[in-house]
């Protein structure tokens, strides 16, 4: 057998084990999950060489999807791949707190034929029947709903800070204090809306407390005004709850006035908010100057827009202005970029980053070949056989990287031609249902304002048709 032959991934893995561990705040400590998953191993004479660690630390299985969780990602991928067969974990809500994605798991653990072992002793072993192991996946969902109701009426009863307060003393002694720097413009706040019956002046008063309380965002002044907090009490299922360590700034019954007003005027207000904080797709710069333009909120009702400070202040344009002329001219531009010689450069790319990780590969193989053979064939002194050792780990770990990197090609490769299919298939209609913030950027590198004049610059030109116009400017 030559030497590049040496490394056999799916039969080099066959008895690897990927212990995986979640925590889903900085205050919980993950360490006792990862001593039981080391109790088992030892108990068990499993070779620490065959361990995969993997840990999501501060990481809610409530608040965050599969995918935003990197070492479950990592998981999935070394099971897609064949590399491990066996996964220790503490309980299944450790991989899910959603009954969908602990079934979505599950079907994969099946499907490749992995071995699950719970290090928790209240947990039933993982059965080899999806009817079973769904049932365990809905107590597991459960009971992340019923934490995450206890953690949120914590949260409302002992926030860790509010705006407005200060928080004195600790756990059942703490006590919530008005701020006297800011308490005052509170009050004036929250009876200013209470007496207000125009959705103008709602705004106005919005626009006016946004600088008073320092620039607080138009989403903060609104959960002020829909906090119950303020009034000393809680919302509950069954009313309102009196909160005694809270000492209120307004009354209850001036809460509900003001929930009153925004129950009538808060959906026209947040749609004009909303106006008035819209940005262009991308920012404009100003033809002369080659600066940024300067974003400016409008009045209630009105598009705000981009004025150039430099005195230049002829060169301005409106958000509405602006967008729907990046739209236009995304659809040109992408209409007229030939796919087929984007795809063949993008492929040619990802094929000379696949071979030189395969040539990678193929070389340390034979290094570790060659360390084994030095280990096992030629009995080198024994702190020779450390300091080897050590090394065969690190390369062993260096084709493990390289081998998930190899996957990585793979599936972008697999999503560059659906995106051509799609781009090819119904060009018009998909780039309106794109999420322009992020196609702009991906086909305009900048766009440039003049008096009468809307410069567009395509980062990939040299990939557009000879002779086109449009490419650079409208």
């Amino acid at each position: 057998m030559e030497s590049h032959q040496y490394y056999e991934p799916n039969k080099y893995y066959e008895d690897f084990i990927a212990v995986y561990s979640r925590v889903s705040t900085a205050q919980q400590d993950i360490q006792k999950q990862i001593l039981l998953a080391e109790s088992y191993i030892h108990n068990n004479r499993i070779d620490l060489d065959k361990v995969i660690w993997l840990k999501d630390d501060n990481v809610s299985a409530n608040k965050l999807a599969i995918e935003d969780r990197p070492d479950l990602q990592k998981l999935r991928l070394l099971i897609q791949q064949k590399k491990v067969k066996t996964v220790i974990v503490y309980s299944r809500d450790r991989l899910a707190r959603n009954f969908y994605e602990y079934v979505a798991i599950v079907k994969e653990f099946y499907k490749y034929g992995i071995k699950v072992i719970f290090t928790s002793t209240k947990q039933p072993p993982f059965s080899p029947k999806l009817s079973i192991e769904s049932l365990y996946g809905i107590f597991a969902q459960v009971e992340g709903q019923n934490i995450s109701g206890r953690r949120k009426d914590t949260m409302k009863q002992f926030p860790s800070s509010i705006f407005g307060y200060k928080r004195i003393g600790k756990r059942k002694d703490v006590k919530y204090i008005p701020n006297p720097e800011v308490v005052n413009d509170l009050k004036s706040f929250f009876y200013e809306v209470a007496e207000t019956n125009k959705a103008d002046d709602l705004f106005n008063i919005l626009m006016k407390y946004k600088k008073i309380l320092k620039n607080k965002r138009y989403e903060d002044l609104l959960k002020y005004l829909e906090n119950p907090f303020y009034s000393a009490h809680m919302k509950t299922s069954y009313g309102f709850e009196v909160l005694h360590h809270v000492e209120p700034i307004i009354s209850l019954e001036e809460h509900q006035k003001i929930q009153d007003v925004l129950k009538r005027l808060k959906d026209e207000v947040f749609q004009a908010i909303t106006n008035a904080k819209n940005r262009g797709y991308i920012t404009p710069q100003c033809i002369f100057c080659k600066k940024d333009m300067t974003f400016k909120t409008s009045k209630l009702g009105e598009s705000s827009y981009y004025i150039c400070k430099r005195k230049h202040e002829e060169i301005k344009i409106t958000v509405e202005q602006l967008n729907e002329t990046i739209q236009s001219k995304l659809s040109i531009i992408v209409k007229h970029i030939p796919v087929d010689t984007i795809k063949s450069f993008v492929f040619s790319h990802l094929s000379r980053i696949e071979k030189d990780y395969s040539h990678e590969i193929i070389n340390l193989n034979r290094k570790l070949s060659s360390i084994h053979s030095t280990i096992v064939e030629k009995y080198a002194p024994k702190k020779n056989i450390d300091s080897l050792i050590i090394e065969s780990k690190n390369i062993k770990s260096n084709i493990n990287h390289l081998h998930i990197e190899l996957a990585k090609i793979a599936e972008a490769r697999n999503s560059v031609n659906d995106l051509v299919r799609i781009i090819k298939q119904n060009l018009e209609t998909e780039i309106q249902n794109y999420n322009l913030y992020y196609l702009c950027h991906l086909f305009l590198e900048k766009v440039e304002i003049g008096p009468d004049t809307f410069i567009y610059h395509v980062p990939f030109g040299e990939f557009l048709k000879v002779g086109e116009p449009y490419a650079l400017y409208a």
